[in-house]
This record gives C-alpha cells, sequence and structure tokens, in this order.
C-alpha cells in the first residue's frame, strides 16, 4: 500500500503542474498493523475486538491520534467458502476511534445469516495517507442459535457452587436438533454488571463446580448451548441468570463428656469442648423424662464450657441436660445433640 501511495506521489510530481503534494509519511511512523483481532458468537450475532494502536511499526509510540478503523468483511455461504482462494472483501466500513478508546475497541455486528461465512479484517487510520497494514483474519460461521437450557438450578455448598441445567429444547426456528452440544459458562461478581465467561474448555456434561468461592458472597451465572456442527459453532442463547451464596453447611462435632452438679443457685452443666475453628458457642438443651424433645434453656458464645440453670424444674424426677455446639455460618450450623446427662430433682 505504501509502494502504491510513493508511486502515485512520483508519478504526479512527473506532470509538471507544480503543486507540492502532501509528503508520504515513512516507516517510522506508520502505525503497527492490529495482530489481536478476536471475536465472541452469541445468539444475537458476532462481536469483535481488538487492542487500541499504541506504537508505530519501528516500535516507537505513536506521534498522532488514530482517527478511525476500517473494517473489512466478506460473506460467503458456507457450502462455497474456499480457504485457499482470495478473499471477497466488500467495501470498508469506517468506524470512527472514539476519544475514550484507550485500551480495546468492540464492534458488533447483528442479523446475520445462517450457513454463511463471515471473514474479517482491520486496519487503522490516521489520516489520508496514515493507514496500516491489514490486521489478522477472523472467520466465523453463524448459524441459527439453539434455546436456552432448561431447569437451571444451583446447589450451595461450602466455598463451591455447582450448577445444574438440560438441554434445550432445539434451535430457535423450532428445529430439533442432533449435533453434539457443549456449554459455555459465564459469572459475574458484581450484580449482574458483567458476565465473564469461565475459563477452560466447553463442557460436555450437564454439570459445572465452581470451587475456591468466598462463603457469604453473592454469585450470578448463566449458561448457554454450543452447538457443533462440521465447521459451525453456533452459540445458543443464554439461559436467565441465576444467583447463588457459597456457604458452609457443615455442622461442628457435639460437645463431649456433660456433667451436671447441683448448687445453691441452681444446676451447673460442664462440658469438654470442640476442636473447630469456626466455632461460634454452646447452646443448652433440658428434657423431662416423660418428654421425647429436649427444650433449649440457653446459650454460651464463644469459648464457655460451662452453664448455669438457675431456675430448674421443681418437683421430684429425672431431667436430662444436652449440649450443641454451632458455628459461624450464617444461618449457622448445629451440632447433634451431645450425649444427655441426668438430674435427679429428690
Amino acid at each position: 500500500m505504501l509502494l502504491l501511495a510513493l508511486a502515485a506521489v512520483f508519478a504526479a510530481g512527473l506532470g509538471g503542474c507544480g503543486k507540492k503534494t502532501r509528503p508520504v509519511p515513512p516507516d517510522t511512523v506508520m502505525p503497527a498493523p492490529i495482530s489481536d483481532l478476536r471475536y465472541q458468537l452469541d445468539e444475537k450475532g458476532v462481536e469483535l475486538s481488538w487492542s487500541y494502536p499504541r506504537a508505530t511499526v519501528e516500535g516507537d509510540r505513536l506521534p498522532y491520534r488514530i482517527e478511525k478503523f476500517e473494517l473489512l468483511r466478506a460473506v460467503i455461504p458456507a457450502k462455497d467458502y474456499c480457504p485457499d482462494c482470495p478473499i471477497p472483501f466488500g467495501p470498508p466500513i469506517e468506524i470512527t476511534a472514539e476519544s475514550g478508546d484507550k485500551g480495546k475497541v468492540f464492534y458488533q455486528e447483528t442479523l446475520l445469516r445462517p450457513n454463511h461465512r463471515y471473514v474479517y479484517r482491520v486496519r487503522s487510520k490516521a489520516g489520508w495517507f496514515v493507514s496500516s497494514d491489514d490486521s489478522n483474519t477472523v472467520s466465523v460461521v453463524w448459524d441459527t442459535p439453539l434455546l436456552p437450557p432448561v431447569n437451571f438450578r444451583i446447589e450451595e455448598a461450602d466455598k463451591t457452587l455447582t450448577l445444574h441445567w438440560q438441554p434445550p429444547a432445539g434451535l430457535l426456528d423450532g428445529t430439533p436438533v442432533s449435533d453434539p452440544i457443549q456449554y459455555q459458562i459465564s459469572r459475574s461478581t458484581d450484580d449482574g454488571e458483567t458476565f465473564s465467561e469461565m475459563p477452560g474448555k466447553l463442557i460436555e456434561t450437564l454439570t459445572y463446580t465452581d470451587r475456591g468461592l468466598r462463603n457469604g458472597k453473592a454469585y450470578l451465572y448463566k449458561v448457554r448451548a454450543i452447538r457443533l456442527h462440521a465447521d459451525t459453532v453456533a452459540a445458543g442463547m443464554p439461559s436467565p441468570s441465576l444467583s447463588a451464596v457459597p456457604r458452609d453447611l457443615t455442622p461442628p462435632a457435639p460437645p463431649q463428656t456433660i456433667r451436671v452438679v447441683a448448687s445453691a443457685s441452681g444446676v451447673k452443666i460442664f462440658w469438654e469442648t470442640v476442636a473447630e475453628p469456626d466455632l461460634a458457642g454452646f447452646r443448652i438443651y433440658r428434657r423431662a423424662a416423660n418428654s421425647q424433645t429436649p427444650v433449649r434453656i440457653g446459650e454460651v458464645g464463644g469459648a464457655g464450657l460451662s452453664f448455669l440453670d438457675a431456675k430448674p424444674p421443681k418437683g421430684r424426677g429425672l431431667w436430662y441436660y444436652s449440649v450443641t455446639a454451632f458455628d459461624q455460618a450464617r444461618p449457622a450450623n448445629e451440632s447433634t445433640y451431645s450425649m444427655e446427662a441426668t438430674y435427679n430433682e429428690e
């Protein structure tokens, strides 16, 4: 491209009109070609992205601002595509470079035609003569998207969320699907403002476990089906977003060796501590001999190992005391009852 521009300037000089033309900038100020053109498919179409140019072909900082981008686009029926043939690009699509473009540039194209291949390149421009070479090429085949997966649900556990779903009913146009289907998970940690795809390969199963999460924090998820048909990759419609909160669901162990001692101030209950890192305290229960259900009579926080029942039941008979441990989860997980200690009111 640069050689053609130089030739044109030289030919104009031979014409002898005497009018000076705008000088052609040397390679040292030409913007380096964009090398990270990428695409992302969804049920609406394709979104292209690339980095805003920052350097010349020599690696120096650009001495001017990029004014616009030219997007080269070719649309080819999938059955007619020839990987070794010249690409029939149409007229460039001009995209104005916004003043706020300091990182990524995005361009979305919708209303794509099913079973057609879309091929893209992009170049940056800073004036009539200042134009980069073409970027890398991206090529994608668009096909009718799948409906969303169904019966999407999330199982909460300690620092873990497990997603479950069922396959979509078919394609958006009602056609059943017999091609292989994989799944893509997206997650949001900012109340659904932005969703990011989970790293790794597409999922072939109907479940996904997200580990290493923070208990008590809300996470939002979407799942979409990806249809694999020959060289076609068709992204399906996403499921509705679903929120879940990982939480500790494992109760601590119950206290051991429960003892009761009668005193002038009441009945004092003692027990041994529980080795749990998130222990929050203990709850004390009392049961009458003719009852199957213990009644909670108090709670001790922290590392307390005793409790005074200042108002024990009056009258003769047997009474049974037990203790449980509970942790710091919200809501708290409570252990099973300890072995009961007997108190005989005489």
